[in-house]
């Protein structure tokens, strides 16, 4: 992944910098195609970048080189051969630079799950900042003959340069959920200062990517962190009149400044059985309880 900054309101822009976390050759426009460049530092970028009350920025990224040995030798899903290393997900932080007028980034070290717990490793992760300090990454997974579909997570006790063992996202009274691969994100309400968690929960085991549908809404619990079982709350559903194939993922999500109800923009792709693309966009409207 590579940076610019402007100092003008994007009217220019600076050289791209390049984000790094191992040795690797720098981009040559003459030899684009060096391994050493192609094949290191790649990464790219989750769902959000936040700014902790450290006053660090920190940005998760996805699909980190490891030193992962698939010791059985397999592959648990096509897009991903059994010797993949780029499976893991680690921290960027940066601290701003005032002589330099630029910032200062460092890498955290990366985690891992191995394949047979989720075939695409680990993806799309989305940072939050918790009450106490501390760093909180919710991933995207992929569902295996071994482990069905969950999302998976991790704290920071040192602002994001390391990560606790992986572990599966469950609600607060320790019961399992399912999730597809599918999206998600998090958002701290400025009225109570909750944090909360926006995603797909299934009935039963997902496969793959599907389906994603119900799209819920559940407060985080930050100690532990989990789910609060007795929040989770249906935004939006498969109706009798959409397709199997419906989707209701890939969202943005926003507070509104002036009313503070949250707002979700999404496309409910494949609602219409007879045209999967041709599909519309809606704006969610969410006025939360204080």
């Amino acid at each position: 992944c590579f940076y610019r900054l402007s100092s003008d309101d994007a009217e220019t822009w600076s050289e791209p910098k390049q984000l790094t976390y191992e040795e690797g050759a720098p981009f040559d426009p003459d030899n684009p195609l060096d391994p050493e460049f192609i094949w290191r530092n790649e990464v790219y970028p989750g769902n959000n970048m936040i700014r902790h009350s450290n006053g660090t920025l920190i940005w998760p990224g996805a699909a980190a080189n490891v030193p992962y040995e698939n010791k059985e030798g397999k592959s648990y899903h096509p897009w991903v051969a059994a010797d993949a290393k780029s499976i893991g997900s680690l921290c960027f932080l940066a601290t701003w630079n005032s002589e330099a007028k630029d910032y200062d980034w460092k890498a955290g070290k990366p985690v891992w799950v191995p394949l047979s717990v989720s075939s695409r490793g680990l993806m799309e992760p989305e940072v939050a900042e918790i009450k106490d300090g501390r760093v909180l990454i919710i991933w995207r997974g992929s569902d295996t003959p071994e482990t069905q579909g969950r999302k998976w997570f991790s704290v920071s006790e040192d602002g994001g340069m390391t990560l606790s063992p992986v572990q599966e996202l469950k609600y607060d009274d320790g019961t399992r959920f399912h999730s597809p691969s599918s999206f998600h994100r998090m958002i701290r309400w400025s009225v109570n200062g909750r944090l909360y968690w926006i995603g797909n929960i299934c009935d039963a085991p997902p496969s793959g990517n599907s389906p994603r549908y119900p799209l819920i809404i559940a407060e985080v619990e930050e100690i532990i962190p989990a789910l609060k079982r007795d929040t989770v709350t249906v935004i939006d559903y498969r109706r009798p009149e959409d397709s199997p194939k419906l989707q209701l993922s890939n969202f943005s999500l926003l507070e509104n400044r002036e009313t503070h109800t949250l707002e979700i923009y999404l496309t409910r792709l494949g609602a219409d059985p007879g045209d999967f693309w041709g599909s519309d966009a809606y704006r969610y409207t969410l006025r939360l309880v204080e």
